[in-house]
């Protein structure tokens, strides 16, 4: 504010010193000057006031969900339809992950071009997942004589989902125990195995050889086959804890569901993403069949709010659907009661069963 007075006052200084050396030595040059020095900061003025309010603002970038650490560019295109420039065009753009609830404010002064305006190209490469906003905050178009300015908001945010990655030691580990799964005989041990034996049956061309019942095999002298309800007709519940601390426990927690959740849908395993709302104050069960409905369940648990006590999600989770309930929990392992079935980054373990 100070700037523009101080501007307002050598303009008038250099006006009244123009207008004295017209009176003393009725220059033509001079009168040329004082008519260009009245009508200059009217045009100015009244050229950015509608460069100001016809601008229009364009978001550019990648459409669909990018994985953490993948690059891309996001370009945000101010346009300017009045054959009128701006010299000095301030903009204040808020990046936020708001999963996270962080942030920062960047100020970029551009020129904006008459007819058309300008392009700002943003390389981008996320180092969390979450819900990633782009926010005008506000622009602001100084007129070319730094007298005034006017103001513009744009309210729509340009948002890009971040997914985790799909950890290859994930892959690794659980191979090993969904084969495990497939060949272990029927069990009394609850929890031992994703599916039931319904019923034994002759063998057919085309049954896998896992399912072969050999002790009954041998006792009959023909092939008998064990007819299991298999996952497909059962839910695997995945409950992971929404749970962060300085060494962003987290980001280990949300890599390693989604690694696991992408693997059980590999092997035709239907799951449900659990997780306890902070904004709720309920479980949310979200149902993932495939890949696209699992890529929403993580854009739903964005929206959520992330809490501080350790294992609240898996206490509401036994409160409100009992210790019968099985279930896959990721959280920190220092606080996983029983052993861990698999460990994962430094403070990740996936705890399978019914937790005391």
């Amino acid at each position: 504010m100070i700037k523009r007075i101080l501007r307002v006052i050598g303009y008038f200084i250099l006006f009244a010193a123009n207008a004295g050396l017209l009176w003393f030595f009725h220059s033509f040059l001079n009168l040329a000057i004082m008519v260009v020095m009245i009508f200059l900061p009217i045009i100015s003025i009244i050229g950015t006031k509608l460069a100001a309010d016809h601008m229009a603002v364009q978001w550019n970038g990648p459409y669909e969900n990018m994985e953490k650490g993948e690059e891309f560019q996001v370009q945000l295109k101010l346009l300017n339809p009045v054959w009128v420039g701006v010299m000095n065009c301030r903009l204040l753009l808020d990046v936020s992950n708001l999963f996270y609830d962080t942030g920062r404010t960047h100020e970029i002064r551009i020129p904006l071009r008459a007819g058309k305006g300008q392009t700002i190209t943003y390389p981008v490469t996320v180092t969390k997942c979450g819900r990633m906003e782009f926010r005008i905050r506000f622009v602001e178009l100084e007129d070319f004589l730094g007298i005034t300015s006017f103001r513009r908001t744009f309210p729509d945010p340009y948002v890009v989902i971040v997914l985790p990655n799909q950890k290859a030691e994930i892959k690794a580990e659980l191979n090993g125990y969904m084969e495990g799964m497939e060949e272990v005989e029927e069990s009394t041990k609850k929890g031992s195995d994703f599916s039931e034996v319904q019923d034994v049956r002759e063998y057919q061309p085309g049954d896998k050889m896992q399912n072969i019942h050999w002790k009954l095999s041998v006792k009959k002298d023909i092939l008998m086959v064990k007819e299991r309800v298999s996952m497909s007709s059962k839910q695997l519940f995945l409950l992971l804890e929404l749970h962060d601390n300085e060494e962003e426990l987290l980001e280990e927690v949300l890599d390693c569901t989604y690694g696991i959740a992408c693997l059980m849908l590999q092997n035709q395993v239907p799951l449900s993403l659990v997780w306890w709302s902070a904004n709720t104050h309920e479980l949310v069960f979200w149902k993932a069949d495939y890949p696209e409905q699992l890529e929403e369940g993580f854009r739903m648990l964005y929206y959520e709010k992330i809490y501080a006590e350790q294992t609240l999600g898996r206490e509401m989770f036994h409160t409100l659907r009992g210790e019968e309930t099985q279930f896959l929990w990721v959280g920190n392992r220092n606080f996983g009661n029983g052993e861990s079935f698999m460990d994962y980054g430094n403070y990740t373990g996936v705890f399978y069963g019914a937790i005391s």
